[in-house]
């Protein structure tokens, strides 16, 4: 099967990856973004897709504008079988109109929960015991195409967003094969119903998102923490950020302002509007993640507030 893929962050270089390593699959076209310059040197960043292209010498296509008639006419030139976009911008149906197959997407979440840019980070704050993987058959409707295949991937309570992110990653390999096969045997396969079959949606995460609110739950504010770890959520101590990692929380009540914190057992315990979290690990502003001793060490007698 000849295919165009179309992606660009890891989670996309991943399923690239996945296929290159597949039987009978043949990668005719890979379409990413072009390098982006960034940084005090201004220095070119290429993206995970064009890594991952680059590594298995497959032919590469680098777009700014999908609307160009020098893009459409690249792309038809092909006569691709398929295309399988994994983390990549809309595409009109023109692009993919008269491709054998048609062109398909995977997506992080057990669709119709979740439609849109965040749905592991929303799966991890609502506090979901599972998440998983959908590849659907696009149209013009953002994550409303016709299912294909369907996989759950569990979630546990300390769980953070990379480690659900890798679990998915793994999980695509399977999904991918499934897809694949599926469609070439035009099977007519009823996908298992979504026990949450009402629509949901993740939009893109805003900085304002990061930001603390400690007189919300403690299972809530929990939550927030482990899904934005790739950046950290992050509250102010004395004018300064300050973020969390390795947290837990409880639901019993400290006599205690919200914010207020205290040290003991190698944590931090912070009083929330409900209940208290802990957490063990902590990173001041510009400086690299400790421990909560070591962080307590370095402050005053109390009491002590995280605003």
């Amino acid at each position: 099967m000849n295919i165009i893929f179309f992606g660009n962050p890891l989670f996309s270089a991943k399923s690239l990856e996945h296929l290159n390593n597949m039987e009978n699959i043949n990668i005719k076209l890979v379409v990413t973004n072009i390098d982006k310059r960034m940084g005090r040197g201004l220095k070119p960043r290429i993206t995970e897709v064009k890594k991952t292209a680059i590594k298995y010498s497959n032919k590469l296509l680098e777009v700014e504008d999908l609307k160009s008639d020098s893009f459409l006419d690249a792309i038809k030139k092909i006569k691709a079988d398929l295309f399988i976009v994994v983390g990549y911008r809309y595409l009109q149906e023109r692009i993919y109109s008269g491709v054998k197959y048609g062109a398909i997407n995977l997506h992080a979440s057990l669709l119709p929960k979740y439609r849109g840019a965040s749905p592991i980070q929303y799966a991890i704050m609502n506090g979901d015991k599972t998440t998983g993987l959908t590849t659907f058959y696009l149209n013009n409707k953002i994550d409303q195409g016709h299912p294909i295949c369907q996989e759950e991937c569990s979630i546990n309570n300390r769980a953070t967003f990379e480690e659900v992110y890798f679990d998915l990653i793994r999980l695509s390999k399977k999904v991918l094969m499934k897809t694949i096969d599926i469609i070439i045997s035009e099977e007519n396969v009823k996908i298992k119903e979504n026990k949450d079959p009402v629509p949901s949606y993740a939009p893109k995460i805003g900085k304002e998102d990061f930001i603390i609110d400690w007189s919300d739950n403690s299972v809530n504010i929990h939550n927030k923490i482990r899904a934005l770890s790739y950046k950290g959520a992050y509250a102010l101590y004395n004018n300064k950020r300050i973020k969390f990692f390795d947290t837990y929380f409880t639901k019993s009540p400290l006599k205690m302002k919200v914010g207020e914190f205290y040290y003991k057992d190698d944590n931090l315990y912070i009083k929330t509007g409900k209940g208290s979290i802990s957490t063990s690990k902590i990173q001041i502003e510009g400086a690299r993640v400790v421990s909560a001793k070591d962080f307590y060490n370095t402050i005053k007698e109390g009491p002590h507030y995280f605003e």
